[in-house]
């Protein structure tokens, strides 16, 4: 299984150039309608070797033996293993270890590594029969006629389609090599090749939530801003897959990007854990910008993404000078004259964990009602709690699914939302209270001017009103309580018992409402 690293392009403030980057050397600029020539391999190279570690890189040649040994334990290739290795050797490794030897620096970080490779490879040989991969036994060369040219001569048709949030979730979840669907996945899409149920190569992007990225383009300047910067987070090929085809899927989500109001497609990869970016470099990405990696480790010593670790007070957080090589790749013809003129790197600095989140921002409520009605229209018995799947379709047993839908939405509009899980009582005995309740809030929990959101606040029998938006405190003067129990970020939803449903509920949304544009959704 092979993977491109794709895991954490978002990044905060741009700060001055840094002197010990390299500058960036691009290729010599073309008339404007002839095809852009690749950026050379050897500067493109230059700016990968000088982003890489000698200390992991020389760790890692000194434990090959190990890595092959338990790479095949676990069913997973070498190469796979040692991402693993990479990825959690800043735990162990810094230059006060210098003189312990590597094979104990190692046995410190096997069992995180067997767990991990483990527990993808468990899910790799299901992933590559849903994927029919075996269709590419012995490789192949993906062509314009959207087919796969195998060694033998013969050909396997191959399609570009958008792929289900609920596939999306499975990659993201079980084999990509971060393990950490993101909750703010916006587009996903990807190849499948002739009568497979799911895709052999997988792209997922998000709208750009980190101010740095925006700024950091500018400054080259493009003209970039939040409404036409799509983020690619997760990218991955299952087995065997024709060694073009994801530079030829990056290519055709170039296309369908462009139709979604993207002008700039951004992302990062990760030269110390030994990628090179060669898809990237093929499909004509240039490097505009690097980034700080964090580090994260939980209590067991496994790694964390950011994300993941923002809301996880027992963090190992390893501080470090490595960083990601930012890439951008224009969806137009305009767009990629403008870029063919970044000749130098900025440098994006790590993002605050405790930015001010300001003054709740005041919604529309006609619009909140506006989505109730889209959510009705969503809602099916796969998408209630399993309490309430026997009993007639209503708003009891929606309330997670839909919550988790409007704080996702809401992130899209730069509007941080906090996903509650709890009980809801009223002081007028007429009502019935809903001992197992979820909403949304926006606010610091011990903000009593916070605002409540309930889009399904009728499951409380008795009550007429289908939509709430107030102020936590004046709904305690009505004798409407709202008591949490959970409080979750929408980062930390994925990881919720809630999410298998609410993919359910996106792909209803998108059969009735269809995908937004990017200029939809801000």
């Amino acid at each position: 299984m092979s993977h491109t690293a794709l895991g954490s392009a978002e990044s905060g403030h741009v700060l001055q150039a840094d002197p010990g980057v390299l500058p960036y050397v691009p290729s010599m600029p073309q008339k404007a309608q002839a095809p852009r020539a690749p950026l050379p391999s050897t500067t493109w190279s230059a700016l990968v070797r000088q982003l890489r570690d000698p200390l992991i890189d020389d760790f890692s040649t000194a434990c090959q033996d190990f890595v092959a040994a338990d790479a095949a334990l676990c069913g997973i290739s070498a190469r796979d293993f040692d991402i693993h290795l990479r990825l959690h050797a800043p735990s162990v490794l810094d230059r006060a270890t210098l003189r312990r030897p590597s094979p104990v620096l190692y046995g410190e970080l096997r069992p995180q590594l067997i767990a991990r490779c483990s527990r993808i490879s468990s899910y790799i040989k299901d992933a590559d029969y849903l994927a029919n991969s075996s269709l590419l036994l012995g490789g192949g060369q993906a062509r314009r006629g959207f087919t796969i040219q195998r060694s033998d001569g013969s050909s396997v048709g191959v399609k570009f389609s958008v792929v289900p949030p609920s596939a999306g979730y499975l990659y993201q979840s079980r084999l990509h090599y971060l393990l950490s669907p993101r909750a703010d996945t916006l587009i996903e899409v990807g190849c499948y090749l002739q009568g497979a149920t799911h895709p052999v190569t997988y792209l997922a992007f998000s709208m750009c939530d980190r101010p740095g990225i925006i700024q950091a383009l500018q400054r080259q300047n493009l003209p970039a801003e939040r409404g036409n910067v799509l983020i690619l987070t997760r990218a991955l090929g299952l087995s065997g897959a024709a060694h073009n085809l994801m530079s030829f899927t990056i290519g055709q989500a170039v296309r369908y990007l462009r139709t979604m109001g993207c002008t700039f497609m951004v992302t990062a990869f990760n030269p110390l854990l030994g990628f090179t970016g060669s898809a990237l470099h093929a499909a004509n990405f240039t490097p505009f910008a690097t980034a700080p990696v964090a580090y994260c480790y939980d209590k067991f010593g496994s790694y964390m993404t950011r994300r993941q670790s923002m809301s996880d007070t027992c963090t190992d957080r390893r501080a470090g000078n490595y960083r990601n090589l930012l890439v951008v790749l224009g969806t137009d013809s305009t767009s990629r004259k403008e870029i063919r003129k970044v000749t130098t790197l900025q440098q994006v600095a790590e993002p605050p964990h405790n930015a001010h989140a300001g003054e709740p921002a005041e919604l529309d409520l006609d619009e909140l009602r506006d989505y109730r009605s889209w959510l009705e229209a969503a809602w099916s018995r796969k998408t209630a709690h399993p309490n309430y799947a026997r009993e007639p379709l209503s708003s009891k047993g929606q309330c997670g699914v839909s919550s988790v839908w409007l704080a996702r939405r809401l992130r899209q509009r730069e509007i941080e939302a906090t996903y509650c899980y709890g009980r809801l009582t009223f002081k007028d005995p007429a009502i019935s209270s809903v001992d197992h309740h979820c909403w949304i809030e926006i606010g610091p929990a011990h903000d009593a001017a916070r605002h409540v959101i309930d889009l399904t606040c009728d499951q409380a029998d008795g009550f007429q009103e289908k939509v709430i938006y107030r102020r936590y405190d004046e709904l305690a003067s009505a004798g409407i309580r709202y008591e949490p129990v959970t409080r979750l970020a929408v980062d930390d939803l994925p990881s919720d018992r809630v999410w298998p449903r609410y993919t359910q509920l996106e792909e209803s949304m998108r059969l009735t409402r269809g995908m937004q544009t990017l200029y939809d959704s801000v």
